[in-house]
């Protein structure tokens, strides 16, 4: 599934690159004026609003199947996994060290 926000506000989308969802207002055709919104989705979807005039020479854009889109927001169904993953990385990075170098330097009382 591929998030879109607003989504009911677009007729078509269209993935752009690796980084960019384009989401038309009305569907593109010939001869035409659309406007769009460019969402940033590596960028916590920063948009960018534009148009993007379509002649009848033009190749028309391909839209996504509307079943491949949504705007519900996705939440991780592993996130136990990963706050056992950072707890060991903490004890390894953090408190194993810690404990090696208060060793090292820990005061001798004659």
């Amino acid at each position: 599934m591929i998030y879109v926000p607003e989504l009911e506000n677009y007729e078509c989308v269209v993935v752009r690159s690796e980084e960019v969802i384009r989401a038309y207002r009305d569907k593109p055709v010939n001869n035409s004026t659309i406007s769009y919104r460019d969402y940033y989705y590596n960028s916590n979807y920063l948009y960018n609003d534009g148009e993007q005039s379509f002649s009848q020479y033009t190749t028309l854009p391909t839209c996504l199947d509307q079943d491949s889109l949504t705007s519900d927001v996705y939440y991780r169904n592993d996130l136990d996994s990963i706050l056992i993953i950072f707890l060991i990385i903490s004890i390894f990075g953090f408190y194993i060290p810690l404990k090696l170098f208060s060793s090292l330097y820990k005061r001798r009382h004659l």
